[in-house]
């Protein structure tokens, strides 16, 4: 796998996917005087000579991102669900499918807990490892999550044993008894729900007559979706308007229905995780992986790159935005004890742009 990815990147992971990542063409970096720039793929195997001179390298060229759920298919077809989480845990970090950080993850729970002085479990739909080990740090109540991802339960399980973790579908939440939770959080529901109403309707049902709903969502601000920023996703994104959102919460009988702009958060994270790249990429690649198995992990980590470059895009273009909501089933007239400014230091910020100047 590591001669698959020095091929791939030839041998300027940092170089390359910086010039990718910004859409400018890529610059070999100068040679030193008096010796040549060389790397692995383009020395001669030992003790043979070297016939001929080694034409000069071809671009990195990242393969063409597949429909959202052949995607997903193909990835269950060769029982890669294992693969395709080590791929986006190497990109995003343990525990996470997405851009993230303990800070916004805290933020999330502080959020959640603030109102919650009655009994009981906290839900969870669709929020990774790294959320609910940041609740059980932070909290003593029970998670129960219902995951829509099958591949993703036993790796949940595995980071979190104290979670409860039921398979549901993402517009159906299962393990949730009505009028039994305080608080419910969920990532990207609404996004992939087809049947929105029923999400919103089971999720009140679930919360007990003071409860609180906090969510962190994408949402589009133009007709469509542009597909190629979810090309690497779970299934096809089904996105809502902020309006379409805030309407199905108020007709269900949520009193308060609060937002808080949370892209440029997300965005941080997600130049974090390709500022780390060049340090974790070679390390993954000598872990064991080989043959088709190191060939899929390659395939889902330049998917994931290169939906989330899309993605990127069209979030600072305006297309998309993220937003952290919070819907309460009592009139809330305060405002949000959340403050999201300072969720990603200006190091972490800066450390991607740090990176990518090199290139």
């Amino acid at each position: 796998m590591l001669a698959q990815m020095k091929k791939m990147a030839g041998g300027d992971i940092g170089g390359r996917f910086g010039a990718w990542w910004n859409g400018r063409d890529y610059t070999p970096p100068a040679e030193t005087e008096g010796e040549p720039a060389t790397d692995a793929a383009s020395a001669p195997a030992k003790g043979k000579a070297k016939a001929e001179e080694k034409p000069a390298e071809k671009p990195v060229e990242v393969p063409p991102a597949p429909k959202p759920v052949q995607a997903a298919a193909a990835a269950e077809d060769l029982d890669g669900g294992a693969v395709r989480i080590r791929a986006l845990e190497t990109l995003w970090g343990e525990g996470r499918l997405a851009p993230g950080s303990f800070a916004l993850d805290t933020r999330i729970i502080d959020a959640t807990l603030e109102l919650t002085d009655r009994p009981g479990d906290i839900g969870f739909i669709g929020g990774d490892g790294a959320l609910l080990n940041a609740f059980v740090a932070l909290s003593d109540r029970k998670p129960r999550s219902t995951e829509w991802r099958r591949a993703c339960i036993s790796r949940i399980t595995e980071l979190v044993p104290t979670a409860i973790v039921t398979l549901g579908e993402v517009d159906r939440p299962r393990g949730f008894e009505e009028g039994s939770m305080p608080a419910i959080v969920s990532v990207e529901a609404f996004a992939y729900a087809d049947h929105k109403a029923g999400l919103v309707g089971r999720v009140f049902r679930a919360l007990d007559a003071r409860g609180r709903w906090v969510f962190l969502d994408t949402t589009r601000r133009t007709k469509k979706t542009p597909p190629q920023a979810f090309a690497s996703a779970w299934a096809e994104p089904q996105l809502s308007t902020n309006d379409e959102i805030e309407e199905l919460l108020t007709l269900a009988g949520f009193k308060s229905v609060r937002r808080v702009p949370a892209s440029d958060l997300v965005l941080a994270a997600a130049r974090q995780g390709y500022a780390n790249l060049t340090n974790v990429l070679e390390r993954a690649a000598t872990s064991g992986m080989t043959g088709r198995e190191g060939a899929l992990f390659l395939q889902e980590l330049a998917w994931e790159a290169q939906s989330w470059r899309a993605r990127t895009r069209a979030i600072e273009g305006g297309a998309l935005e993220i937003n952290l909501w919070v819907a309460d089933k009592t009139e809330q007239n305060a405002p949000l004890g959340v403050s999201l400014d300072m969720v990603v230091r200006p190091d972490d910020a800066g450390a991607a742009d740090a990176l990518f100047d090199k290139a």
